[in-house]
């Protein structure tokens, strides 16, 4: 940093330059008073002898002896020049030169001719050349009676002129003005010290404060200046100090509400995104950056067809976007200033309705199925009735199959009342199941057995008692029944004659596993996620036999999860389906492992 830039550098040199501008000033009205002093002393001081010397000429008798008197008395280092008339001299000056150069500036100067015609006394200052060198004197002129009237009818004042030398009082100010200098060099240096040390005194709280202001701007608030005194300065640290710690709870606020607000937004199902006028992203989430990358071309010019709509009407604005088989709507709303340099912007929120649409759509297909499972057994129990009762069916054999037809129907009927009951039931009471430990060997014969005839009629090789070598499982018999019922009767909706249903085991540390595998058509690829949603059917088309109502899966999800474990589906279109069941070991087994 540069020196002048420093606070004690510019506070020293403002206390060395006022106190050597006051010494300079001091000095000079004080050499100039002691010089003005003396010169008007001298002035005074001859004035008084030309006085003295023309009182003695004018009373004594014997004016000649009075004069040479007054001559051995004054001449040396002051001389005597008195002249009865301007235009005469009867003093004979010899060789004295410096009374000859006084006579030719008194009969020269035509101020001294006051003294000759008016009897007025002058006091001047002549500059002389003697020898070469310009001596300056002071030459007193002083008026006295001239007695002498008839050689000198001109003047009626005879004239006593005294001058002196000035250098003796030039060396006198000369010696007195180095003195001065002297004692003003030695004040200034004793003010430099005492002028630096002040400075640094009163500076040094201020580099305290321009230390912690520093460390204050680089974020940390912690810094405290201490406070020494009671001044200004004390009250600069200590306001210093408030503000760090009111500053440090401000920052602390922000932090605090800036976290909030990111969790906040981080953990909405719901994407957050805020963009200025430049379409610059000032804040988002997970979910919206999520949803930016899905946007095709198409899209994004939708979406800045409706930011500009924004924009200008300045009003919240909705749109609906549908990306790879999902449905999304986006809300934007205008934002007067969305950054602290005065930006306008938008709010943008992203709802995923993939959920809720395929709900309804669901809702909308099972209404229909529904509709068109009641209608179809309905019809035919009431046409099959009306021809009994009508008697156009009077064979007994007829009229076997056609009861045998409506019992079939009524049964019909009966599982799909009894779906969307246990499904209605699931849905206000929750499902309880009645775990026990026990063999699954009971369970698995039971569905061979089950399933015997119906692999005969539909030609199906089916394998569903696998060797468990009775280790023990922890379920609900009669749940896990009406699971494997549910999947062993989709395996084969889904199958040919020829193809084959399998049950297997398997387990892991703590986990059994049921794998029921067929080698039917299989489930597309954008079937596998939704299988397990209510009211979900796949493709009808692939399906033999009558259809189901699509709460099937969705109750054995539901049946597995109460027991605590999970289900899953692996599907390869053409070469079949496996559906897996992992339950939780019972303690017993887990101990033993």
């Amino acid at each position: 940093m540069n020196l002048l830039n420093s606070v004690v550098v510019k506070l020293w040199l403002t206390i060395i330059f006022i106190v050597t501008t006051v010494l300079i000033l001091l000095s000079a009205a004080l050499i100039t008073f002691i010089q003005s002093y003396f010169t008007q002393e001298t002035e005074d001081s001859l004035l008084k002898d030309a006085k003295r010397i023309s009182q003695l000429v004018e009373s004594s008798d014997d004016r000649a002896t009075a004069i040479e008197h007054s001559r051995k008395l004054i001449e040396g280092p002051v001389g005597l020049i008195i002249m009865n008339d301007k235009d005469k001299d009867k003093d004979n000056h010899g060789n004295d030169i410096t009374k000859n150069e006084m006579f030719k500036e008194i009969k020269n100067n035509k101020d001294y001719e006051r003294v000759f015609d008016h009897g007025k006394q002058i006091s001047e200052h002549v500059t002389v050349n003697l020898n070469g060198k310009q001596r300056t004197y002071v030459l007193i002129g002083y008026p006295t009676k001239n007695i002498e009237t008839e050689n000198s009818p001109n003047s009626e004042y005879s004239g006593v002129f005294i001058y002196q030398d000035l250098k003796t009082i030039e060396e006198t100010n000369n010696v007195i003005t180095v003195i001065i200098l002297i004692i003003a060099i030695i004040f200034l240096a004793i003010t430099t010290v005492f002028a630096f040390f002040l400075s640094s005194r009163i500076t040094k709280p201020l580099r305290n404060l321009r230390t912690q202001a520093l460390k204050v701007s680089k974020g940390d608030y912690a810094q405290v200046v201490p406070v020494n005194s009671k001044d200004e300065i004390g009250e600069l640290s200590r306001t210093f100090n408030t503000m760090s710690s009111e500053i440090q709870q401000h920052i602390d606020a922000l932090s605090s509400s800036k976290n909030i607000r990111d969790s906040l937004i981080n953990s909405m199902v719901e994407g957050v995104l805020g963009f200025n006028d430049k379409k610059e992203i000032i804040i988002s989430n997970k979910l919206a950056n999520t949803t930016l990358k899905m946007l095709d071309e198409y899209a994004l010019e939708k979406l800045d067809e409706q930011n500009e709509l924004t924009f200008s009407s300045k009003k919240t604005q909705f749109e609906v976007y549908e990306i790879n088989t999902r449905y999304f709507v986006i809300i934007t709303s205008y934002i007067e200033q969305i950054q602290p340099d005065g930006r306008s912007g938008i709010v943008a929120i992203i709802r995923d309705m993939t959920n809720e649409h395929n709900m309804d759509q669901m809702k909308k297909d099972f209404i229909a199925n529904v509709s068109h499972e009641l209608r179809t057994p309905i019809a035919l129990l009431q046409g099959y009735t009306e021809s009994i009762v009508d008697g156009i069916v009077t064979e007994p054999d007829e009229i076997h199959e056609s009861l045998s037809i409506v019992l079939d129907e009524t049964k019909r009927l009966n599982r799909l009342v009894n779906e969307l009951l246990n499904v209605a039931r699931m849905d206000a009471e929750g499902l309880t199941v009645d775990k026990t430990i026990q063999p699954i060997d009971p369970l698995l014969n039971k569905m061979q057995q089950k399933y015997q005839k119906q692999a005969k009629d539909l030609e199906l090789n089916m394998s569903l008692n696998p060797d468990t070598h009775q280790h023990l499982w922890y379920f609900d018999s009669d749940r896990i029944e009406q699971v494997l019922t549910n999947l062993i009767d989709n395996a084969s909706r889904y199958t040919e004659p020829g193809d084959a249903i399998n049950i297997e085991i398997d387990e892991t540390d703590s986990e059994q596993i049921l794998y029921i595998s067929d080698t039917g058509s299989g489930i597309a690829p954008e079937h596998l996620q939704q299988v397990f949603d209510r009211f979900y059917k796949v493709d009808t088309s692939r399906k033999r036999g009558k259809q189901g109502t699509g709460l099937g899966l969705f109750i054995c999800r539901m049946i597995i999860d109460s027991h605590g474990g999970t289900i899953d589906v692996k599907s390869e279109l053409g070469k079949g389906t496996i559906f897996i069941i992992s339950l939780p070991k019972p303690e017993t087994d887990r101990d033993n492992t």
